[in-house]
């Protein structure tokens, strides 16, 4: 009877040690820092903020980002950030505290009104304390992030339900720099697209370019024909691919068939605009892009075909295809105030600071 009571007590030690160990297992490998904005995980922001920890004065911020910078529903159990690239600060003690909700708008809808930024979901995350900001006395470009702020009570976050706002209210700080890396604002390089342009009558190629070098969505696009003659109408091509098959043709296609030996249609062409150009030979062609943050990344594949009858056959010559991205705003914003009492504040999109949110 005793040995079999004392196997019984093993079996039991054991299973107990096995469900603890795999308690611990399951704890440890649940945490995953995600980094907010993504894009700017290993990549330095091209601004930085003073912004809540580095204005020496009480400061009140809410800072938004994207549902679509989440892959699916996480639980936020601390939140991680860095100084701009370069910097070094000292120690510093805050009195703050932190909110974490699902903002009631999307993100072009942000308010400047910081109670109609906060979603009914709202927690206070981490309670007013005093908070000791580490000290960093050499700098990287991008910098580390800084040792995780473990909040005092973790937040379950849906993307689905909208954007995050992460709001810190600084009540009080003494005077001193504690600058933090932001995002801002890129560039939409030019990339060609298939063969060359062919010459018109004026022994010039046709060519087209984005005259704007920051394709921003919510913001104008502009594209340009150079190089035609004065007064000849100029169609532009706006399409999403440049490989496969088009109404028949396979792209790009050689127009030689139709005429135009040695000019190329390169890209599908499912919208069309067209302008009469300059006596300089230019015509430009503006456009908008959609105000929402789901067109960051996007490419827009844009050629220029001019009517020219002394040029071939077909009476119509091509220039080059070319395509841009759609650039930052990142799909982030904030709303800020000096101060803690004010009921509104100065909104920003497309600017936050880079974080790293520990979840599980």
């Amino acid at each position: 009877m005793v040995d079999a009571s004392h196997a019984m007590v093993h079996r039991a030690i054991r299973g107990w040690v096995s469900f603890a160990s795999c308690l611990l297992a399951a704890g440890l490998s649940a945490q995953t820092p995600l980094p907010l904005p993504a894009s700017h995980a290993a990549m330095e922001g091209t601004t930085s903020t003073n912004i809540p920890f580095g204005r020496s004065t009480p400061t009140r911020v809410q800072y938004v980002y994207d549902g679509s910078l989440f892959s699916g529903v996480t639980t936020v159990t601390a939140v991680q950030f860095r100084l701009d690239g370069g910097a070094v600060a000292n120690q510093k003690t805050v009195d703050c505290e932190m909110f974490l909700s699902t903002l009631p708008s999307n993100l072009v809808g942000m308010s400047a009104t910081f109670a109609s930024n906060r979603g009914t979901d709202e927690m206070n995350v981490f309670s007013r304390q005093l908070l000791t900001l580490p000290a960093q006395a050499a700098g990287a470009t991008p910098n580390a992030f800084l040792p995780q702020i473990d909040l005092t009570t973790p937040f379950v976050y849906d993307p689905a339900n909208g954007c995050l706002v992460l709001e810190i209210v600084v009540h009080g700080q003494p005077p001193g720099a504690y600058s933090l890396d932001a995002t801002f604002v890129c560039d939409s390089p030019l990339v060609p697209i298939g063969p060359m342009s062919c010459t018109g009558s004026n022994g010039m190629p046709l060519r087209v370019e984005s005259a704007t070098t920051q394709v921003i969505w919510g913001r104008p696009w502009i594209v340009r024909a150079l190089d035609a003659t004065p007064d000849q109408v100029i169609v532009l091509a706006l399409g999403t691919r440049e490989t496969g098959t088009w109404s028949g043709m396979n792209l790009p296609q050689d127009l030689g068939f139709l005429g135009a030996p040695g000019c190329f249609l390169s890209i599908d062409a499912p919208a069309l605009a067209w302008g009469v150009s300059l006596p300089d030979g230019t015509v430009q062609f503006p456009f908008s892009i959609p105000n929402d943050p789901q067109a960051l990344g996007f490419w827009l594949r844009f050629q220029a075909a001019a009517f020219d009858a002394g040029a071939n056959s077909l009476g119509l010559v091509t220039s080059q295809a070319q395509k841009v991205q759609v650039c930052g705003w990142e799909p982030v914003g904030r709303v800020w105030s000096s101060g803690t009492s004010a009921l509104f504040g100065t909104r920003e999109i497309g600017l936050a600071t880079v974080v790293q949110l520990v979840t599980q």
